[in-house]
């Protein structure tokens, strides 16, 4: 009885903090195809996603980029002391961001946590600490971009572990400010239907207070049962993200079946 009790509280906690906050467990994992890529060098952009393609703010804590590349020239190299392979993220207009120029726009060329010769890996903190921000709903390219003398060709970019949508933002509208009203006098024949006033003024706040109490601990359940629902979200994300992405056949695999 107590285990139907607890998994129907469960439940209904994890309704409210969905309904109320717009949480979501639904993740999923993302391949861009690069049919378009060019062959690029020195700064150049092999392939370059536009927000309508793929929107970043997609992406999760859990989230890793992969993007699988074909070395077209080494340029003279004889090995690659530095990755033949950066991720450029690119805002029109986020002035709020701690990199963002005089016009607003924001320019981050990220260096990938990993990379050999044949894919770089990016994670969700690599984005997070190269953009400045882990506000991305105003990146609006994002490109795969060759630092190096080294010649390349992006050929496929997975992203794992994405929102199926967009987050939803809160948006604060202030309040319009309180204009004062002129003062009105009180004549001496007011002066017994004011006291009676301030009599049923104070009973009301009275009562008022009673009411603020019930509201408080409303409050309070909702907010225990929310934070339940919030541990059983993390845990299930938890155990989706414990993955890692397999070359050989192109997906996001269990870590477990790699060893």
């Amino acid at each position: 009885m107590l285990r139907r009790f607890v998994s129907a509280f469960a439940a209904a906690a994890v309704s409210v903090s969905v309904l109320c906050f717009g949480v979501s467990a639904e993740v999923s994992d993302v391949k861009i195809d690069c049919e378009k890529a060019k062959e690029a060098v020195n700064w150049g952009k092999s392939i370059s996603v536009p927000a309508e393609q793929f929107e970043l703010a997609r992406i999760t804590d859990k989230t890793q980029v992969v993007i699988t590349f074909d070395i077209i020239d080494m340029g003279g190299e004889t090995e690659m002391a530095t990755s033949p392979v950066t991720l450029a993220i690119q805002a029109d207009k986020d002035p709020e961001n701690i990199n963002a120029n005089d016009n607003g726009g924001v320019w981050a060329d990220i260096q990938p946590n990993t990379y050999d010769e044949m894919s770089a890996t990016f994670y969700y903190t690599d984005l997070v600490k190269g953009y400045g921000s882990k506000d991305f709903t105003k990146v609006t390219y994002f490109y795969v971009v060759a630092p190096t003398k080294v010649k390349i060709k992006a050929t496929k970019i997975y992203i794992s572990d994405c929102n199926d949508t967009v987050p939803e933002t809160t948006t604060t509208t202030e309040a319009p400010a309180e204009t004062s009203a002129p003062e009105e006098t009180t004549t001496p024949a007011e002066t017994t239907t004011v006291a009676a006033t301030s009599a049923a003024a104070t009973t009301s706040q009275a009562e008022s207070s009673s009411s603020s109490k019930v509201v408080l601990f409303a409050i309070i359940g909702v907010v225990c049962g929310v934070a339940l629902a919030v541990a059983i979200i993390f845990v299930i994300v938890s155990k989706k993200s414990d993955k890692a992405f397999d070359t050989q056949t192109g997906k996001f695999v269990s870590k477990k079946k790699l060893k």
